[in-house]
């Protein structure tokens, strides 16, 4: 059986865009998402494991 999340059409929040282990591939996409104008930031986080993996947010507006 596979579940789907709903959300609203007025749902506000922060979205992941992108999960790479590579810190310079997540500061690039977090270029690209700031020159189209959306406010994105990086995040260092470990897995399960205790790899270290970077990910990237944006706030949609």
């Amino acid at each position: 059986m596979v579940r789907r999340r709903r959300h609203s059409a007025g749902s506000m929040g922060k979205r992941i865009v992108y999960i790479t282990p590579h810190r310079n591939l997540a500061v690039e996409v977090m270029r690209m998402y700031l020159k189209n104008g959306e406010e994105a930031w990086i995040e260092r986080e470990m897995d399960d494991s205790g790899a270290v993996l970077f990910l990237v947010y944006i706030f949609p507006g």
